[in-house]
């Protein structure tokens, strides 16, 4: 039997071995300002929307998201925003299916993506989550590196925003032979702070050196689900011996 592709046998789109996610929750007003930093650099956002919030004072308006997203990536963050591992599975399965509705409704296309409020979840939360068919759920535990998934639905960043600078380096000295993922969440809000690793001056520098590279996959956490679904169902043909020979 022919064994399946590992992701050694892969790069990402392009021929890029190495890929960027900067995936931001909330939907506050500040979300504005860091979309427009994100075009300036080439870099693509993945903003988990609390449907509930929209068009409060602190929030965008709900007949903003499309606009402002365009180019990006909107997923779910639920409708507003409780611990989802202390609800019902009823209960879970309104919050993130009516946000998933909702995001949906104000885009024109289906909403696919999760992070967790609060990074909360269990196997509960999880099994329900993968019952609505959604195809990943973000957490908030920070792995430090630049590992893939191995279960989409449980995904840990490599880190919040104010400890990305500290792991620029380390990304970019990683070989060009095995995929890298630098995976970022964060809140715009949090950069009024004005502090050193959280303030806007430290998110466009942050943004300047890892944007406008030809060697990165600027990507979205959908995307990524997606390509890594796609190299699970590649299935390899034998050869003439019956032993499969990724090159």
């Amino acid at each position: 039997m022919p064994q399946p592709p590992s992701y050694a046998d892969f790069l990402f789109p392009g021929g890029a071995a190495k890929a960027l996610v900067l995936s931001m929750d909330d939907g506050p007003v500040q979300d504005r300002r860091l979309v427009g930093l994100l075009g300036r650099y080439g870099i693509r956002g993945t903003f988990h929307l609390n449907s509930g919030r929209l068009g409060r004072p602190d929030h965008i308006d709900p007949e903003e998201v499309a606009s402002l997203y365009a180019g990006h990536e909107v997923s779910t963050h639920s409708v507003s925003h409780p611990y989802l591992d202390s609800l019902s599975r009823t209960e879970i399965a309104a919050e993130v299916g009516d946000d998933r509705a909702a995001l949906s409704r104000l885009l024109g296309r289906d909403v696919r993506g999760h992070a967790y409020p609060f990074g909360a979840r269990n196997a509960t939360v999880i099994g329900v989550l993968r019952a609505l068919g959604i195809a990943y759920g973000r957490t908030a535990d920070q792995t430090r590196d630049f590992r893939l998934p191995a279960d989409p639905l449980a995904w840990d960043p490599s880190c919040h925003h104010s400890a990305a600078a500290g792991l620029v380096e380390a990304f970019f000295a990683r070989p060009d032979d095995t995929l890298a993922l630098f995976f970022i969440y964060g809140h715009s809000w949090e950069l009024d702070a004005g502090e050193p690793t959280n303030s806007w001056a430290y998110m466009e520098d942050l943004l300047r050196r890892l944007g406008g590279r030809d060697d990165l996959w600027y990507t979205t956490a959908i995307e990524v689900a997606d390509y890594l679904d796609a190299i699970h169902a590649v299935r390899p043909a034998p050869t003439g011996d019956g032993l499969y020979n990724p090159s």
